[in-house]
């Protein structure tokens, strides 16, 4: 006669002690949910919540804190357990390991409440370089209510592992199944949620997601658009709605402006992914004659190593870290809005088009008969057609209007030029061949086919220039001659070529030439940056008298006051330009590297914490 078999007492203790370690980590997920839901109610952001978005943030506070809540399980519960120690000893590790968690993402709570980003190198920099203690300075009240705080994360996390070991005397069946099929339903529904709102622009949930610290969920835009569900082109034009708060206060205090008696008219030339050691009368002769009768500042750099940053920073006078804060609340430049406000005719004219990035949405919204496109079928046809277009504006102006025009050259940023035209330059590549880059080739027929088609838009800014000349237009007119961001041609010998790699000058030098009517011709090498750019023209051109502090992280041009921790990059991985030209990286995955302007690393470089810390501080000033 068969007996069934009876469960061992080992294994069944196992079992149990599995089982209370699971109840543990759910519990303790709802207490990191918790944590997670204060970020956003402490927030300047609520204002634009509705129930969608509360709907999303809750599931995904609870999708993610499961996450982390079960890392001290499977780490710490689940191998001591199966390795035949006491439940004490499992409960004991794992408790210690739900206390760490919940411990670190309230720190983190903090963190982000002062800095507006999660803890990442950055955080760890400030708490370990030389000046911390200038920067933490903590009262007797503050160690006892930190003391406090941390007394009850233990006792939070010592009550779970209480109620857990309850709940565990009770088995249910399929408690596993139940409890993963639950989780990942909830996953899923945030995710789901995540990817719809990203193909309709429903800022709720796009804009919350910025407050669940490590969370990055998905996007499938490109998906849907080649599945034909989404109109990929059409998204870019479509606006952010729901709620009408923002995050960012920009300006900081309201403009103050005195409108000049005459207008003057504002034209910049931009080429795109310009290499500053291009700037010479050889290879580009029309802008550096001009530039003998303007203001030239040979030791500028961009708000980025990218286009959609460099842009931005222009334009802005704030770095592009907050990129997605202007276009989720639809905030529009302050140059921008200044000029609709004064009745400028404006119109840009890209060689590229400003569909993607949606410079067309984030910086022109508003402004009427704005071309987005310019027809050509070669980059270098575009470019041409792109300046006969703004000539013919000109003989098409409205009397007494002032106007403002933003033409955009893209051939240094394709590296292309007609073969008939690469004579100037030699031993010239017909074409840019990839393929063949490497750290030890030499340069000088990639460089010199770049070189070329930098010589080919000289000319036709030449002739934008002339055009101006000739109608006497420089009279009144202030002009702004500059690129969005550098290019790379292995300067530095460490196999670096392009852009949007890193940071050191190659890549974010740009060559920079400001002229308005009765300026003093010079050439100033102290260091410029974009930020300077839209507070030069809202001071000089607009006549906005607030300090340029009130609205940019930048300067007057002519202000040769020290921009020390220039700030480069968007929010996941940006740079400091500090002194001698050292970058201090932050990267995407919250580490941060110390490089010399040749991109040697400095392992061991004591970066100041305070200097770090009110760098951090004025990056994050715009944030409410």
């Amino acid at each position: 006669m068969n007996h069934p078999s009876v469960p061992s007492p080992r294994r069944e203790a196992r079992k149990l002690s599995l089982r209370t370690g699971l109840l543990h980590s759910l519990l303790s997920a709802l207490l990191l949910a918790l944590v997670f839901l204060d970020y956003l109610l402490r927030s300047a952001s609520l204002s634009f919540m509705d129930v969608g978005g509360w709907i999303f943030y809750l599931l995904s506070c609870l999708s993610h804190a499961a996450l982390f809540a079960a890392l001290p399980y499977v780490l710490l519960w689940v191998p001591t357990a199966l390795l035949g120690c006491s439940q004490r000893v499992s409960a004991t590790l794992g408790c210690i390991g739900q206390t760490l968690v919940l411990t670190l993402f309230v720190i983190n709570r903090f963190v982000f409440g002062l800095y507006h980003f999660h803890i990442n190198g950055l955080v760890l920099q400030l708490l370990t370089g030389p000046g911390a203690s200038q920067i933490f300075v903590f009262s007797g009240w503050l160690y006892l209510k930190a003391a406090l705080i941390a007394l009850g994360i233990v006792a939070a996390s010592v009550f779970t592992l209480w109620l857990a070991k309850r709940l565990a005397r009770r088995p249910r069946k399929h408690l596993w199944a139940g409890v993963l099929l639950a989780l990942l339903a909830v996953t899923l529904a945030a995710q789901a949620m995540h990817i719809y709102a990203a193909a309709t622009m429903k800022r709720s949930v796009l804009e919350s997601v910025d407050y669940l610290p490590y969370y990055f969920p998905l996007r499938m835009n490109t998906t849907l658009d080649r599945l034909g569900i989404i109109d990929g082109v059409a998204l870019d034009y479509v606006r952010f709605e729901g709620g009408g708060g923002s995050s960012v206060q920009y300006p900081l205090k309201p403009l103050q402006v005195e409108r000049p008696d005459t207008a003057m008219n504002i034209v910049i030339l931009g080429v795109d992914s310009w290499n500053y050691r291009t700037m010479t009368e050889e290879c580009v002769p029309n802008i550096h004659h001009f530039a003998d009768s303007a203001q030239w500042y040979a030791n500028h750099f961009s708000s980025s190593n990218g286009t959609r940053g460099g842009v931005f920073g222009l334009f802005t006078g704030v770095s592009p870290y907050y990129w997605d804060a202007f276009e989720y609340a639809n905030i529009q430049p302050l140059l921008v809005s200044q000029l609709r406000q004064q009745g400028y005719h404006i119109q840009v004219y890209p060689s590229a088009t400003f569909a993607a990035p949606p410079f067309a949405k984030v910086l022109f919204e508003g402004v009427e008969g704005l071309n987005i496109e310019t027809e050509g079928e070669t980059v270098y046809d575009r470019d041409c057609q792109l300046t006969r277009n703004f000539i013919a504006d000109l003989d098409r102006r409205e009397a007494g209007r002032p106007f403002f025009s933003f033409l955009f050259y893209d051939s240094p940023h394709a590296i292309s030029c007609p073969k008939d035209k690469l004579w100037h330059f030699q031993p010239s590549w017909e074409y840019p061949d990839y393929m063949e880059l490497s750290n030890d080739m030499d340069p000088t027929p990639y460089f010199n086919l770049y070189r070329n088609s930098v010589y080919q838009v000289d000319s036709l800014i030449g002739l934008a220039l002339q055009a101006l000349d000739e109608r006497g237009l420089l009279k009144n007119t202030a002009i702004v001659i500059t690129g969005d961001h550098g290019q790379e041609f292995n300067e530095n010998h460490k196999g670096y070529w392009g852009h949007w790699a890193n940071y050191s000058r190659p890549q974010t030098g740009v060559p920079m030439v400001y002229y308005y009517p009765g300026c003093q011709p010079k050439k100033a090498h102290y260091r410029t940056t974009h930020y300077d750019i839209a507070p030069t023209l809202m001071r000089r051109v607009l006549g906005v008298k607030n300090p340029t502090e009130d609205y940019s992280m930048g300067h007057l041009l002519e202000d040769s006051v020290e921009r020390p921790w220039h700030v480069m990059g968007n929010d996941l991985f940006y740079a400091f330009l500090i002194e001698d030209d050292i970058i201090v990286e932050k990267r995407g995955a919250g580490n941060i590297a110390v490089f010399d302007k040749h991109m040697n690393p400095l392992d061991n470089y004591p970066l100041n914490a305070k200097a770090l810390n009110d760098a951090i501080l004025r990056l994050n000033r715009f944030y409410k």
